[in-house]
């Protein structure tokens, strides 16, 4: 990204900073063209938009290597952002590396190297992220977790999803899920469209659903022969919240 003047960088990435002369010639020639104004009107607009967000720098991004080590835990923070813009960019950025490296490493496994790490990859508050208004808006972002669901497992990652607000998932991602943990939910709609999307559940069990005591769930896997009712005990460890 830059200002009117391409000599006064704003951003410059390690893949820009040689090719200063060129962006500068492409520059000139699409300054010529004239057809389709609203359309490149209406990019400009989204490209100061993305600039005013004051969120890309010339860093050289994560690490994924170290992110990707075996028996590591990330956890990404976005309690403190009120974008939702910025929090589906983050999340969309991470998304992508961990795609790409886990790619590469299994391309490595094909030619004979060793097999990738396991990656497990949670989306807490899923509703936010993946719901229908924001699927509309930024449909790639979308049609990238889709991907991940439907491609990670023979590369050996993983995606789930963890919401208090399953209502507010649509269709489309509730299709994704081949594994569920259900816990109390006593909303009637919510059960009912449950019901269209986990197989296999008998009716009992669904009448359980909105009485089950903290730690209970019905647990659907792929590898079960049936879902069953099931306790889960607390975890021993702590959240501590350290600076």
């Amino acid at each position: 990204m830059y200002d009117d003047d391409l000599d006064e960088t704003v951003v410059m990435t390690a893949d820009f900073r040689g090719a200063r002369g060129r962006l500068k010639e492409k520059a000139g020639q699409l300054a010529t063209k004239t057809s389709h104004k609203q359309s490149w009107r209406a990019l400009l607009g989204h490209l100061h938009r993305l600039r005013r967000l004051k969120v890309f720098d010339a860093s050289e991004g994560l690490d994924y290597d170290a992110l990707l080590e075996r028996g590591r835990v990330s956890i990404f923070d976005l309690s403190d952002s009120d974008s939702p813009a910025i929090n589906n960019l983050v999340i969309a950025d991470v998304l992508r590396g961990v795609q790409d490296r886990q790619d590469e490493a299994y391309r490595r496994h094909e030619q004979g190297g060793t097999s990738p790490t396991p990656v497990l990859v949670i989306i807490e508050e899923a509703h936010e992220f993946l719901s229908d208004e924001r699927i509309s808006k930024m449909p790639f972002l979308f049609q990238q977790v889709a991907r991940i669901a439907k491609r990670g497992r023979k590369r050996w990652l993983g995606l789930v999803f963890v919401t208090q607000l399953p209502r507010h998932l649509p269709p489309q991602v509730l299709g994704l899920v081949n594994n569920w943990i259900l816990h109390r939910i006593s909303d009637a709609d919510t059960v009912s469209r449950l019901r269209r999307s986990v197989a296999n559940v008998d009716d009992s069990l669904w009448q359980r659903l909105p009485g089950l005591a903290p730690g209970q769930a019905i647990v659907s896997f792929t590898s079960m022969t049936r879902p069953l009712l099931a306790a889960i005990d607390p975890t021993p460890a702590k959240l501590r919240m350290l600076d």
